[in-house]
């Protein structure tokens, strides 16, 4: 069996922090930004504003010195911290325990006792409504985290009429547009391991392969 990376080094790249009332919003090298409930952690949910902006981005691992707390990117985009799923969970049902591992040649649903890398977690990461604002496609996860895409991530859905946006159709892991010939796949944009030819802004390239060096 082969080692294979969870995400993708370069691209998930913790760059800057935002804090919105209910989530630490966290920027990607590569311009997506996930976000976490605030409560998740309480240190940094209690800190002061001065706090909470005096951290360090360690590649996949946000630190907070003032609090001593952090947030382990790796964790937070596939889905697989470790903690009860009631705690958290938005769901009324609570989820079945299901993940997804990376055999050699490719990312697999898996059952208890296989063999492979633990890649996303399944039912965490499903998208219960996806919201869009000016500049970004927004995903709301199962248990209250959010993926937020650049548009140019999306483009025929960014240009697409409000009407051709709201059909779409949740299957899994999977937002398909019917109309615009058009599919995500959310462990590609969790992980970081979507397709070369989305564009980058020149500035993001160049930030990643400094990070990289």
């Amino acid at each position: 069996m082969h080692e294979w990376p969870i995400i993708h080094d370069e691209r998930c790249q913790a760059r800057e922090v935002r804090f919105t009332g209910e989530h630490v919003r966290i920027v990607l090298a590569d311009g997506r930004i996930i976000g976490v409930p605030l409560s998740w952690f309480p240190p940094i949910h209690r800190a002061t504003e001065q706090q909470r902006q005096n951290y360090t981005c360690f590649g996949d691992t946000v630190y907070w010195h003032d609090v001593d707390d952090g947030i382990d990117l790796t964790a937070m985009l596939t889905g697989l911290y470790i903690v009860q799923v009631s705690q958290r969970n938005s769901r009324p049902k609570p989820h079945v325990p299901s993940t997804w591992r990376y055999l050699e040649g490719g990312a697999r649903r898996s059952s208890d006792g296989s063999e492979g890398v633990p890649f996303v977690h399944d039912t965490r990461n499903i998208p219960e409504k996806v919201r869009y604002t000016d500049e970004h496609l927004v995903f709301d996860l199962a248990d209250g985290r959010i993926l937020c895409l650049p548009a140019r991530f999306c483009l025929k859905v960014a240009q697409a009429s409000e009407s051709q946006r709201q059909n779409y159709r949740l299957n899994g892991l999977i937002a398909c547009w019917e109309q615009l010939d058009e599919s995500i796949n959310l462990i590609a944009m969790l992980t970081g391991f979507y397709d070369h030819d989305i564009p980058h802004p020149n500035s993001v390239i160049e930030a990643a392969k400094a990070a990289a060096t």
